[in-house]
C-alpha cells in the first residue's frame, strides 16, 4: 500500500508542488492588496455588462444646471427662490423631499420666507457634511432643519481610484450622533409611510430586515477589498442600471409653473445641482465617459432606488463570500490549472483548456453577480493560468531530463557504431588506395586523358596525360568543379554531367579551361565501373579543330574567288551592255529607259552582294553594323511592305557575338519573320533580342493562326533550315504553337 501511495505521489508530484506554491503566492499577494484594483475593475465591468432596468418612477429629480444658474443670475440662489421652489413642489404632495443643497447661512432676500417653509414642511430632509474634508472642516446643516431632526449626511465614499462602489446608510457625527445619509433617510422615510420598518436580527442591530431585504454591514476584507475602512454602516453599491436615468425637471420649469400635473405626487423628490461649474460629480462603476459623470444628487437617488427596490421588490443586494470560502475558491482553481498543465498532451491543448475554463470562470462569476453575489475573479484566474503554466513547465522539465538520459544512452550506442564504421571506412579507403595505385600504374603511359570520378562528378584520379594537356592535377581538381570549367550555363552543365553519368561510350566535344586559363578543345567518352565509379576517356582535338577551321577558311576563299571570277564579272558585263543599249535604242525611249533602269538597279544590287560576299561572306545588313542593328533594319524593310504590325524590342546591353553566330541568328530571324508574314495571317508580330550575362535569346512571336507542331510536314515553313542552323551553333531551339493560338520561336545561344 505504501508503495502504491508513493507511486501516486510521484505521479502527481507536479500538481502537489504547484498548487501550494501558486495558491500561496496569490493569497500573499491578495493580503498585500496588490490585486485589489484589478478586482474592482473587474467588478466595474460586470456592472456595465448587466442588462438595463426600467426607470424608477418613485423618484423625481429637480436639477439645477448651467442654464438655470444663468436664469437666476446668481449662485447660491437666494432664500426667496429656494422657498418658492419648495412651496411649488409641496403643492403636488410628494411623500418626502430631499434637499441636496447646503443652507447653513442665510442668502438674502427671503430668509424669513425660507424659515417658514422649513418649519411647515415636515417631510423635508436637508443635508450636512459629516466627514472632514482635507482642510479639516465640515459643513453644518440648516439650523431650523437640525432642530427638527430633518437632517441627513451628504457624504459619499470614494475608493482609491475615485469611484463610488460603497454606500453609507448611517455614520457617527463628531459629537457621536448617529445620522443617516441622504439616500438612506429618504428611502426609510418613504418605507415608514407604507408601514415597513427596520427589524433588528442581532443584539447589536448590525443585521436587520427591511421589507424583503436583509442588510449586513460590509467588512474590511469583503469581496475584492483588503483592509478597507469600514466605518459607519456600509453596504456594497448595487445601483440600478437605467437606460435614460431618473425622471428630471429643471429648476426654471418648476419656478415658472411648467410642472406636469401629479408628477411628484406621493413620490420622493430630490433637489440638487448638476451644473458642471459646481464640480459636484462622482464616478460610479457604470461611468466610462468623463462627459457623462453623474452628479451627487443622482448618486443619492441611486442609493435610494437601490434600497426601495430591495425592500419592496426583492431586488438582490450585493453580497460576498466569507474569507475562508474565497481562499478555498483560489485553491480550487489553482488545482484545476495544475491538473490541466500536468495532464495536457501538448502546450496547444493546455492553452485551449485554460482559455475555455477562464471563460467559464468569468461567465460563472458574472452569473453569480446577476443574482447578487460578488465572486472574486482575478486571483482564481491568475491561479488557473499560473498553475497550468508552472505544472506544464515542470512536466516539460521532467520530460527533458528523461529525454536527456535517453539521448545520452543513444549517443553512447551511436559512438560505438561510428567507431565500427570508421574502422570499416579505413579498410575501404586502404582498398581504394591500392586500386588507385594499380590504376595509376596502368594508365600513366596510355596516350589519352583518363579520369576517375564518382556519381557526383567529383574527380578521384587523373593520369599523367591529363596533367600534361590540361595542367590540372588530381589535388587541384579537389578544389574546383571540372564541369563548371566546361560551361558557365547551368542547363549545359547538367547536360554534361548527365553525359558523364550515362556512360554510353559516345563522344562529346568539350572546351575545357587549362590551369593557365587557356582553353583546349577535347572529346570525351565515359564508361561505368563497379562501386558506382566512372571512367572518362578524353582526347585533345585542338589540331583537328584547327584543321577544320582552316578547311572552312580555304573553302570560303575558294567561293570568294569563284564569285569574283564569275558572278561579279557577269554583273559588270551586264552593266556595260545596259549602258550601251541606253545609248543606241531609239524606239519607245521612255519605256525602254524604264526597263533599263530596273535592269541597272538589279545588276548593281547583285554586284554589291557579290562584292560583299567576296570581302567577308557576311550579309549586307551585318556588314553595316552588329546583330541588333541588322535586325532593326530588317524589321524596318519588312514593315514597309507588310500590312502586319511589326514590333522590335531589344533588352539588356548589346555585345558582339562571333560572326558565324550573328549570321545564323540573323538568317533565323529573317526566316521566322518571312514565314509569319506569309503564312500566319497575324495581326501583330513581335521580335525580341535579349542580351543576358551568359546567353543571347532571339524570340519571334505572332498572334496568327498557328499550327500543330507535331504535324509539321518535312521542310515546311523553313523550320528544317532553322533546326540545322541551331544545331550547327550548339544552341537551343524552342517552337510553341497550336492552331488558332499563334506561334512562338525561341533561340538561345551561349555568349561564349
Amino acid at each position: 500500500m505504501w508503495t502504491t501511495l508513493k507511486q501516486q505521489i510521484w505521479r502527481w508530484s507536479g500538481v502537489l508542488i504547484t498548487v501550494p506554491s501558486i495558491a500561496g503566492s496569490l493569497l500573499v499577494l491578495r493580503l498585500t492588496g496588490a490585486l485589489q484594483l484589478m478586482e474592482l475593475i473587474a467588478l466595474d465591468q460586470m456592472f456595465r455588462l448587466r442588462p438595463s432596468e426600467p426607470v424608477d418612477s418613485r423618484i423625481v429629480l429637480v436639477t439645477i444646471d448651467e442654464s438655470d444658474i444663468n436664469q437666476l443670475g446668481q449662485w447660491p440662489m437666494s432664500d426667496a427662490v429656494l422657498a418658492q421652489l419648495i412651496s411649488s413642489i409641496k403643492q403636488q404632495q410628494p411623500r418626502v423631499i430631499g434637499l441636496d443643497i447646503f443652507r447653513d447661512l442665510p442668502v438674502e432676500p427671503g430668509h424669513q420666507a425660507l424659515a417658514k417653509v422649513f418649519t411647515t414642511t415636515s417631510n423635508l430632509i436637508g443635508i450636512e457634511n459629516v466627514i472632514k474634508a482635507a482642510n479639516g472642516e465640515v459643513v453644518p446643516a440648516a439650523p431650523l432643519l437640525k432642530q427638527r431632526d430633518q437632517v441627513s449626511a451628504s457624504d459619499l465614499l470614494l475608493d482609491r481610484d475615485g469611484r463610488v462602489r460603497r454606500s453609507l446608510l448611517y455614520l457617527r457625527t463628531q459629537d457621536n450622533r448617529s445620522i443617516f445619509t441622504l439616500g438612506a433617510r429618504l428611502a426609510f422615510f418613504y418605507l415608514d409611510k407604507q408601514g415597513i420598518y427596520r427589524q433588528p436580527l442581532n443584539p447589536k442591530q448590525t443585521k436587520f430586515r427591511l421589507g424583503r431585504a436583509i442588510f449586513t454591514p460590509l467588512q474590511p476584507n469583503d469581496g475584492g477589498y483588503l483592509g478597507m475602512d469600514a466605518g459607519g454602516y456600509q453596504i456594497l453599491s448595487n445601483f440600478p442600471k437605467f437606460r435614460h436615468g431618473f425622471h428630471t425637471i429643471a429648476l426654471t420649469d418648476v419656478l415658472q409653473g411648467r410642472l406636469p400635473r401629479d408628477l411628484m405626487r406621493d413620490r420622493i423628490v430630490l433637489i440638487g445641482v448638476t451644473a458642471e461649474s459646481l464640480k459636484d460629480k462622482f464616478f460610479t462603476s457604470y461611468t466610462t465617459d468623463s462627459t457623462a459623470v453623474p452628479s451627487g444628487v443622482e448618486v443619492h437617488g441611486l442609493l435610494t432606488s437601490q434600497l426601495l427596490s430591495a425592500a419592496l421588490d426583492g431586488r438582490s443586494l450585493l453580497q460576498t463570500w466569507s474569507e475562508p470560502m474565497e481562499c478555498l475558491w483560489i485553491v480550487v482553481w489553482s488545482t484545476i490549472g495544475a491538473v490541466i498543465g500536468w495532464t495536457a498532451s501538448s502546450p496547444r491543448e493546455s492553452v485551449l483548456k485554460i482559455v475555455l475554463l477562464g471563460i467559464a470562470l468569468c461567465g460563472g462569476a458574472y452569473g453569480f453577480f446577476l443574482v447578487g453575489w460578488w465572486v472574486i475573479i482575478v486571483p482564481p484566474l491568475l491561479a488557473l493560468v499560473g498553475s497550468a503554466i508552472t505544472s506544464n513547465a515542470y512536466l516539460l522539465w521532467e520530460n527533458l531530463k528523461e529525454y536527456a538520459r535517453t539521448l545520452e544512452q543513444k549517443v553512447e550506442e551511436r559512438t560505438l557504431k561510428l567507431e565500427q564504421e570508421i574502422v570499416e571506412r579505413k579498410q575501404a579507403q586502404e582498398t581504394l588506395s591500392q586500386q588507385k595505385q594499380l590504376l595509376q600504374t596502368i594508365v600513366d603511359h596510355i596516350p589519352v586523358m583518363i579520369t576517375l570520378y564518382d556519381v557526383t562528378g567529383r574527380v578521384e584520379f587523373v593520369n599523367h596525360q591529363f596533367e600534361q594537356i590540361l595542367g590540372w592535377s588530381a589535388t587541384d581538381l579537389h578544389n574546383i568543379d571540372l564541369v563548371a570549367e566546361c560551361s558557365s550555363d547551368l542547363e549545359q552543365r547538367q547536360q554534361i554531367l548527365d553525359h558523364m553519368l550515362a556512360a554510353t561510350g559516345t563522344w562529346l566535344d568539350l572546351k575545357i579551361r587549362r590551369k593557365d586559363d587557356r582553353f583546349v578543345n577535347t572529346a570525351w567518352a565515359n564508361v561505368q565501373l563497379a562501386n558506382r565509379l566512372f571512367v572518362g576517356i578524353g582526347q585533345d582535338i585542338s589540331d583537328r579543330k584547327r584543321a577544320e577551321a582552316a578547311s572552312i577558311l580555304e573553302e570560303r576563299n575558294r567561293m570568294a574567288r569563284e564569285i569574283h571570277d564569275t558572278l561579279a564579272q557577269s554583273f559588270t558585263g551586264i552593266l556595260v551592255q545596259v549602258g550601251a543599249a541606253t545609248q543606241v535604242l531609239a524606239d519607245d525611249i521612255e519605256a525602254t529607259q524604264a526597263h533599263l533602269e530596273i535592269i541597272d538597279e538589279l545588276a548593281r544590287i547583285g554586284l554589291s552582294e557579290a562584292r560583299r560576299s567576296v570581302s567577308a561572306l557576311r550579309p549586307q545588313l551585318l556588314e553595316e553594323g552588329n546583330l541588333h542593328s541588322a535586325l532593326h533594319r530588317l524589321v524596318t524593310q519588312m514593315r514597309a511592305a507588310a500590312d502586319t504590325s511589326l514590333i522590335y524590342e531589344i533588352k539588356g546591353t548589346a555585345y558582339s557575338l562571333a560572326a558565324e553566330v550573328e549570321n545564323n541568328l540573323l538568317r533565323i530571324g529573317q526566316e521566322a519573320l518571312t514565314n509569319a508574314i506569309k503564312y500566319a495571317e497575324a495581326g501583330e508580330i513581335r521580335l525580341e533580342l535579349v542580351y543576358d550575362n551568359t546567353q543571347c535569346i532571339l524570340r519571334v512571336k505572332d498572334d496568327g493562326r498557328g499550327f500543330g507542331v507535331a504535324t509539321i510536314p518535312s521542310g515546311g515553313f523553313g523550320l528544317l533550315g532553322m533546326s540545322e542552323r541551331v544545331e550547327h551553333l550548339g544552341a537551343q531551339l524552342s517552337i510553341q504553337s497550336q492552331p488558332g493560338q499563334g506561334t512562338e520561336i525561341v533561340v538561345i545561344v551561349n555568349r561564349e
